[in-house]
């Protein structure tokens, strides 16, 4: 129902300074055809708002038994660094790059000392 509608204002001056005519036969025909279309589309949006308040209910009553839909078990997840600032990205950055070398630390050192004990204890040659 969106139809364009020409403006009833005149572009211009000159326009304005002519004198106002009757209306044509054919232009009050087709007024008067736009006009009851237009009365019978209010009257139709006005019935629909008013009937609206019981189809919500009906609605409602209709699927108070349902369940929601179930959410998808495996969502595609989305890139750890997508949309995320390059400082936030290097602060991350240098947080995994500190861990690995905290493990390095760790085992270096736990195999070092495992060594350590098997020469005291002889375990494996």
């Amino acid at each position: 129902m969106n139809k364009k509608v020409r403006s009833t204002r005149p572009r211009y001056a000159s326009e304005l300074a002519k004198p106002l005519g009757s209306p044509k036969p054919a232009q009050i025909r087709q007024l008067q055809k736009s006009s009851l279309e237009l009365k019978e589309e209010i009257y139709r949006l006005e019935c629909t708002i008013a009937a609206a308040p019981a189809a919500m209910h009906r609605h409602r009553l209709a699927t108070m038994d349902t369940l929601p839909a179930p959410e998808r078990a495996f969502s595609p997840r989305r890139r750890q660094n997508a949309r995320m600032p390059l400082q936030q990205q290097r602060i991350q950055r240098n947080r995994r790059l500190g861990v690995l070398i905290e493990l390095v630390i760790v085992f270096t050192t736990l195999a070092a000392a495992l060594g350590w004990m098997n020469q005291w204890f002889h375990w494996w040659n």
